[in-house]
């Protein structure tokens, strides 16, 4: 029997701006097989999404197994920002936000610029590191070559070019806010 790799994938479960408080959930997956769920509550708006990703692998049974965390960008809950550094450097694993578009900076400037402690936020979003094309998506890295980054990719998708563990970590968090899961 082949050993696979094993992957999770955060995404979040957000309906806007009428709660304090929205879902993060992670799926594990090895290769495309779900294996298992994380979940956890993160602020709108807030500074703790990065402590929460790393508290919920940290204290998973599934830690010594992970081989990468996917993130599907870096902002979750509104501007809850994900360093994307301080999750490699605290868990030990590589992490790769996988994005279908570049980001509307224009628009994350706006939002930024009306939410508490702006300069942090940039900081984060600065030292998350350069925006990079790979297949037909976009990456950011963090302790992990681009050739890492492409066999992980190849590894947890399924169909088309989304993890599959990021594919189901969004139907999971979606249903959990509106009831039934929404397109990934």
């Amino acid at each position: 029997m082949v050993k696979q790799w094993r992957f999770v994938g955060f995404d979040d479960g957000f309906s806007g701006f009428t709660s304090k408080n929205a879902c993060i959930v992670g799926c594990v997956t090895a290769g495309t097989y779900v294996e298992g769920f994380l979940y956890e509550r993160i602020e709108v708006d807030g500074f703790d999404v990065s402590e929460k990703i790393i508290s919920m692998i940290n204290d998973s049974k599934f830690r010594e197994q992970i081989r990468c965390i996917f993130l599907p960008g870096i902002t979750f809950a509104g501007m809850n920002i994900a360093d994307i550094q301080e999750i490699h450097r605290n868990t030990g694993i590589p992490v790769v936000v996988v994005m279908k578009k570049l980001p509307d900076f224009d628009g994350m400037e706006r939002a930024i610029s009306r939410t508490e402690n702006p300069d942090e936020r940039r900081r984060i979003l600065e030292k998350a590191g350069e925006i990079k094309p790979l297949f037909s998506l976009f990456v950011q890295l963090a302790g992990c070559s681009e050739e890492d980054a492409k066999n992980y990719i190849r590894a947890s998708t399924l169909k088309g070019n989304t993890p599959e563990c990021l594919r189901i970590a969004h139907l999971v968090a979606s249903a959990i806010v509106y009831g039934e899961s929404r397109k990934a």
